[in-house]
């Protein structure tokens, strides 16, 4: 038998429109548009991969700050 826990949380979770499109944007427009940058620059399978993350990463960690400074 399982034990009952008295704190039993039931999480949802909305996920929007406009976060798919927002992941859409970041992940593969702009992670194919800074891998294909890359390639161009180095010439080289690897480092374009490292530069389309990132590229990605950059790009979330700036909106993230933008936000932060925002308010």
């Amino acid at each position: 038998m399982w034990p009952m826990l008295h704190n039993q949380e039931f999480k949802v979770y909305i996920i929007t429109t406009g976060d798919i499109m927002r992941f859409f944007v970041v992940e593969v427009i702009i992670g194919t548009m800074t891998y294909s940058l890359a390639m161009k620059i180095f010439h080289n399978v690897i480092l374009a991969s490292a530069g389309g993350w990132i590229g990605t990463e950059t790009i979330k960690r700036l909106n993230a700050a933008v936000k932060i400074l925002l308010k």
